[in-house]
């Protein structure tokens, strides 16, 4: 599914490069078409990643690094570069070409409440620290705060960012949570419900291994097959992803199985080969890896 989205992304921005579809550039709450002329900030340097009318065309005559900008397309197709960090619009390239100017309600009405969401954050800042494509003075800029000792605490998205040379070269999850999980949290809220509670369960007296629990349940849950999660509800399963990831496929190793499934018990164990089960469910493992028999 993902590989299909960044295709149809890939299509649409070649779309707007070959048709040449001018941006809509905030000027004091009015949205104006981009102006080659005024517009250009002084540091963009053409080059072939940057063909004329793309994507990353405007959002470098613009002067914005490519870690600090994120796309985002409305159901109408309009096309929205977002400020990763307090998703504010950079520039809007909108599906109706008739219109000479937008203001800010418009844009508003655009976007409906929409938000650069967990993943894609967390996406951009990987890839920003990777390429070193976030700036320092960016960030500070975008949040309102400025760094201490290189650092830079951001209490609404829950990372605290850490600058060398002026760039953005690491980053810190304030809550443990992965970037799954996180992902999980803000999306399903009620199966992120059903698994902290699981957490609880087994593990309420450790907050270390609850947080490990969690991060490891929600990664099962974003892995398994979409056709697949149905059976998550069912009793024998109370919403176990990791112990329903082990009934359709196999690879899990002997230690993870017995961590996130701590219902299960040793049936049988011979030579190379340990047979676990778990209520009406039986798992063979072969060399301490999880096979299908």
């Amino acid at each position: 599914m993902k590989r299909i989205i960044l295709i149809f992304a890939a299509l649409l921005i070649a779309t707007f490069a070959i048709a040449e579809f001018r941006p809509f550039v905030n000027k004091g709450g009015v949205y104006k078409q981009f102006d080659e002329k005024i517009d250009v900030v002084k540091i963009y340097v053409p080059t072939e990643d940057c063909p004329k009318g793309s994507f990353n065309y405007y959002r470098s005559c613009l002067g914005y690094l490519d870690g600090e900008v994120a796309s985002y397309y409305s159901d109408k197709c309009d096309f929205f570069a977002l400020n990763i960090f307090n998703n504010d619009v950079i520039f809007v390239i909108p599906k109706d070409t008739t219109k000479t100017q937008l203001t800010q309600q418009d844009v508003n009405n655009y976007l409906a409440g929409y938000k650069i969401d967990e993943m894609k954050f967390a996406q951009k800042l990987r890839d920003g620290v990777k390429d070193k494509s976030i700036r320092q003075r960016f960030v500070e800029e975008s949040l309102g705060m400025k760094a201490q000792n290189n650092e830079l605490k951001d209490e609404v998205h829950g990372y605290t960012y850490i600058f060398q040379n002026g760039f953005m070269i690491d980053y810190k999850i304030h809550d443990g949570l992965n970037e799954d999980a996180k992902d999980v949290k803000v999306n399903f809220s009620q199966i992120f419900s059903r698994i902290k509670s699981n957490a609880s369960k087994y593990y309420g007296e450790s907050p270390t291994l609850m947080t490990e629990y969690i991060n490891g349940q929600c990664k099962y849950f974003r892995t398994i097959e979409m056709s697949y999660l149905r059976s998550a509800s069912n009793p024998t399963i109370n919403y176990n992803y990791a112990l329903l990831y082990c009934v359709f496929y196999s690879g899990v190793n002997l230690d993870d199985f017995m961590f996130f499934v701590p219902d299960a018990k040793i049936a049988s164990s011979v030579n190379n080969y340990i047979i676990m089960s778990c209520g009406s469910y039986v798992f063979t493992f072969k060399d301490k890896v999880l096979v299908k028999m």
